[in-house]
C-alpha cells in the first residue's frame, strides 16, 4: 500500500528488502514481498530465482502467499516471456492440478485460458494501472471527524455524516393513538390526547 500511494518515492529499498527475504516469516510479510518483486520485475534482475525460490514449498504456503506468487509469476511472464515460460507453467500446473483452494485453481485457470488464447488481453488484465490509494480523512472537516469518531459504532460512521443529518426528531418521541369512528368531538379530543407511556415510565408504575 505505501508503493501504491507514494509511487516513485520509495523504490529505491526495493533491493534491500530482496536481500533481507528469508528474514520474513509472517504470511502478510511474505504475500507482500512477493507482490513487489511481481509489480516492480523489470527492476530487479533475479526476479525469476527469487519468485523460484517459493515454488519449492508451494503447497506449504498459507493460500494468501500462494495467491500472490501465483499473480507475481504470471506477471514476470508478461513482462519477460522469453526466460520465464518454464517458470510460469510450473505455477499453474502448482495452482491447477495439486491444490485443493478453489480460490487460486479459478484463478490459476483463468491465467491458463487468458495466455494460452489472448496474451495481449492477459497483459491488459494482469498488468492493468492500478488506481492510488488516496487518504479520504484529508476530505473530512476537523469538527465533522470528531464528531464521526464520537459516533464510530453507529451508522454516522458509515455515512460519514452526523447523526443529526439523517435521524429525523429526537429519541423517545411519543406516538399518538388514532381517534375511533363514532366518537364524539369530545371523546375525538380525548383520544388524540391519549399518549402511549414509554417502557421507563411502565417500570416506575410497577
Amino acid at each position: 500500500d505505501i508503493f501504491r500511494k507514494y509511487p516513485n518515492k520509495y523504490e529505491s529499498i526495493i533491493g534491500t528488502l530482496c536481500e533481507n527475504l528469508d528474514t520474513l516469516d509472517e504470511p502478510e510479510a511474505r504475500a507482500s514481498m512477493i507482490w513487489i518483486i511481481g509489480e516492480y520485475a523489470e527492476r530487479i534482475d533475479n526476479a525469476d530465482d527469487l519468485l523460484e525460490s517459493f515454488l519449492d514449498n508451494f503447497n506449504d504456503e498459507n493460500s494468501q502467499v500462494q495467491l500472490q506468487l501465483l499473480t507475481a509469476i504470471v506477471k514476470l511472464f508478461l513482462k519477460r516471456p522469453t526466460d520465464t515460460q518454464e517458470l510460469v507453467q510450473q505455477v499453474l500446473s502448482l495452482a491447477t492440478q495439486d491444490s485443493e483452494n478453489p480460490d487460486l485453481r479459478d484463478r490459476g485457470f483463468i491465467y491458463w485460458r487468458l495466455l494460452s488464447t489472448d496474451p495481449a488481453a492477459a497483459k491488459e488484465v494482469v498488468l492493468a494501472e492500478k488506481p492510488l490509494i488516496a487518504e479520504e480523512t484529508d476530505l473530512l472537516e476537523p469538527t465533522l471527524l470528531d464528531e464521526l469518531i464520537c459516533h464510530i459504532a453507529s451508522l454516522a460512521s458509515v455515512y460519514h455524516k452526523p447523526p443529526t443529518a439523517f435521524v429525523e426528531g429526537k429519541v423517545g418521541l411519543k406516538k399518538m393513538l388514532p381517534a375511533r369512528a363514532g366518537d364524539t368531538d369530545s371523546e375525538q379530543e380525548a383520544a388524540g390526547a391519549t399518549i402511549i407511556p414509554e417502557p421507563g415510565s411502565l417500570i416506575g408504575d410497577l
